[in-house]
């Protein structure tokens, strides 16, 4: 079984790439994808059908196909996903139009309030869906601020770092 994962933030400081790095610490059997620096043009079929699909796209679908569960971890602006994070969607839905067929997902979400950004994990958990999959599922982590350390890289709130870290396994080894 292949499992990978990426963080749908291009953020420097991105709690949702720290609470993931967090989580995979103990499982180097993860294909850890480093999104956040990409530079994708925004989608558009004019840039489809004349340019092609970017390599970086190509490379991370082929990367899909080739697993067997993928981890998405995705930050909220304004309630939503992210513009960085849809962007990366809309060309991977192109790419393929069932790009998570026959893969198990984890959807996985942070932020400073309590719903853990839970509006762009919904989003996120109803894309892959469409999208093929059908065993997908969406956590949220809520006030990351009051249950993360910031210069330890960990979860301080022992409740929520037994459930994702069990989350995380269960999820992997199952």
């Amino acid at each position: 079984m292949k499992t990978i994962a990426f963080v749908g933030s291009n953020s420097s400081k991105s709690i949702n790439k720290q609470l993931t790095l967090a989580l995979l610490k103990n499982h180097p059997e993860v294909d850890f994808i480093d999104i956040q620096n990409w530079n994708i043009p925004l989608y558009s079929e004019d840039i489809q059908n004349n340019e092609g699909f970017p390599d970086l796209i190509n490379s991370l679908a082929e990367k899909i196909t080739q697993a067997n569960k993928v981890i998405i971890t995705v930050n909220e602006h304004n309630s939503n996903v992210s513009a960085f994070m849809k962007n990366i969607l809309d060309w991977l839905s192109r790419h393929s139009k069932k790009i998570f067929s026959e893969k198990e997902i984890l959807v996985l979400s942070t932020s400073n309030g309590q719903r853990g950004g839970l509006s762009a994990n919904e989003f996120t958990v109803s894309f892959c869906s469409r999208n093929g999959s059908e065993d997908v599922q969406g956590f949220t982590f809520p006030a990351f601020s009051e249950n993360f350390d910031v210069t330890s890289q960990q979860i301080t709130n022992s409740e929520r770092k037994d459930e994702f870290e069990s989350l995380i396994s269960n999820f992997i080894k199952k």
